[in-house]
């Protein structure tokens, strides 16, 4: 399950005004469920109605809103019980299929079921594949991801966690579910140095990922192979990317189904275990008929005597992690990062802890999210667990960084903001909104306990605009803005906690405030 996907694959507009002129929050009622135990994902606007799914403890529903934020109806999903394991969402306009793998005796069963704009269920569930896995197997087996343009989703599992050959089958469905094409094929790696990045499949329906190497566990990165598997082939298709003699942080993918390419993108550092020094970035055209370009970017003095927070200028970029890279005009691109890190009893982790402190491979049930060092692995933004000592979150400054088609940097900023939260991360970190023709960065600060949204817009030629705070901000209510969802051109919807309870805000960033 994931949680409401961000948007990674914009084209910057850049014609129309880039000022928000008025905004108008309309706020659901509060769910009297016990917050800590539901677990929600915010489907968006489905025909003229928002959906949300919810679950808490064995109980599996979809909330449908108006556009007043007015409960429509809720339908209880009994195809899900408590066998379940795992349920994903791929949304339309006018439907949502809702994917989702439950075990009986020793089989897991991958099902998918369409559901209306009114949150009814349509149709009898669909099989989509099945695994035996005997009585006391590892039952975390499929994984969903989808397209771009959602004309394709595809479902796939990986077996071979133990040993050094991963076993990928594959099977690419359609918009109407029908199968495409289903693989298998096999790939190397080796245990605890190996590294498998986010798995991605494009608008043509090629798999994509890159398998990273290191010297040790907890090391950086010394070589990076991209892989692909190409949507009515069999076999995999490997390209090395050489980044020379420098040692690279986390890599991280972006599929470009504009111009048919993939971006490669990490932080760098000239030594092993190092301060990071810059920005690594190679383009790679899918068809292979133009070389990769890739390139360094070192970060200057002034960038890093504005990023640096609380370090030092030379380790500014320390805590800095890549949240995003998103598809800009003339074949450009603009990576977004946030200074993240957490201290527990007054000791900080360092990015090393943070990126490879956990299994060296990304298995099927890891969440498709660019990486945080704290970000929350489950549905639910409250459940935490593994921790039994007082830790406080901390989510500062962003940085951005705009590239042109060859990789080259045409403008940086920084987007300054300290935020912290004790043994709780929800309410930290940002949400981009796209509105006409800027970014809108939005996060939480506190004036005097009270939290404001905030919201800091970016032009394409790099202006920063501290906007105003939003209005009709009800006493009471506190955004976990880096849940929220855009739904429309000028919509987004965010989850909020209100007393002991959730409730979701509608934002129309082109109505009039009354």
């Amino acid at each position: 399950m994931q949680y409401a996907r961000i948007f990674l694959g914009w084209i910057w507009l850049v014609a129309f005004p880039a000022v928000l002129s008025a905004q108008h929050i309309t706020y659901s009622e509060a769910d009297r469920e016990d917050m800590r135990q539901l677990r929600f994902d915010i489907l968006g606007r489905i025909g003229n109605t928002y959906m949300v799914y919810k679950n808490t403890r064995s109980k599996h529903f979809i909330t449908v809103y108006d556009q007043d934020m007015k409960v429509v109806k809720n339908t209880d999903l009994d195809a899900l019980n408590d066998r379940l394991i795992n349920v994903d969402f791929v949304s339309y306009t006018d439907f949502a299929y809702m994917i989702y793998q439950y075990q009986k005796r020793g089989i897991v069963y991958c099902m998918a079921q369409q559901i209306g704009p009114d949150g009814t269920v349509r149709g009898e569930p669909q099989l989509l594949d099945t695994t035996n896995i005997g009585i006391f197997g590892d039952n975390k087996i499929y994984s969903t991801i989808a397209s771009e343009d959602k004309s394709k989703i595809m479902i796939f599992k990986i077996k071979g966690k133990s040993s050094d050959y991963l076993t990928f089958t594959t099977i690419l469905l359609g918009r109407n579910l029908e199968m495409e094409k289903k693989s298998r094929f096999v790939f190397r790696v080796e245990q605890h140095r190996d590294l498998l990045t986010d798995f991605y499949v494009n608008n043509d329906g090629d798999f994509i990922f890159a398998r990273c190497e290191r010297a040790s566990t907890r090391d950086n990165i010394l070589h990076v192979t991209l892989a692909m598997k190409p949507a009515t082939g069999d076999s995999l298709q490997t390209m090395p990317i050489d980044f020379g003699n420098i040692f690279l942080d986390e890599v991280k993918l972006k599929v470009d189904n504009f111009h048919q390419r993939i971006l490669v993108s990490s932080f760098y550092s000239g030594n092993r275990r190092g301060n990071v020094d810059g920005l690594f970035v190679s383009i790679v055209d899918k068809t292979g008929a133009v070389p990769p370009k890739s390139d360094t970017i070192a970060f200057g003095q002034d960038l890093r005597a504005r990023a640096k927070g609380e370090n030092s200028v030379k380790g500014a970029f320390n805590d800095f992690f890549i949240k995003h890279v998103i598809i800009t005009g003339n074949e450009g691109f603009l990576v977004t990062a946030e200074s993240e890190y957490s201290t527990s009893r007054g000791y900080p982790f360092n990015r090393y802890d943070y990126l490879y402190g956990a299994n060296p491979y990304f298995y099927p049930n890891y969440d498709y999210y660019y990486y945080s060092p704290w970000s929350n692995y489950g549905w639910s933004p409250f459940y935490r667990y593994g921790y039994y000592q007082p830790v406080r979150y901390y989510a500062d400054n962003i940085a951005l960084f705009a590239l042109d088609k060859d990789g080259k940097l045409t403008w940086s900023n920084i987007i300054p903001k300290s935020q912290y939260d004790d043994d709780e991360d929800s309410r930290l970190s940002f949400q981009i909104m796209l509105q006409g023709g800027a970014l809108h960065f939005l996060y939480n600060e506190w004036n005097r306990r009270t939290p404001i949204l905030s919201d800091d817009s970016v032009t394409p030629d790099g202006q920063l605009t501290r906007q105003e705070p939003l209005h009709n901000l009800d006493r009471g209510y506190e955004f976990l803005i880096r849940y929220a969802q855009q739904v429309s051109a000028s919509q987004m919807i965010v989850p909020c906690t209100y007393r002991n309870s959730i409730a979701f805000a509608l934002i129309d960033f082109d109505a009039s405030t009354p």
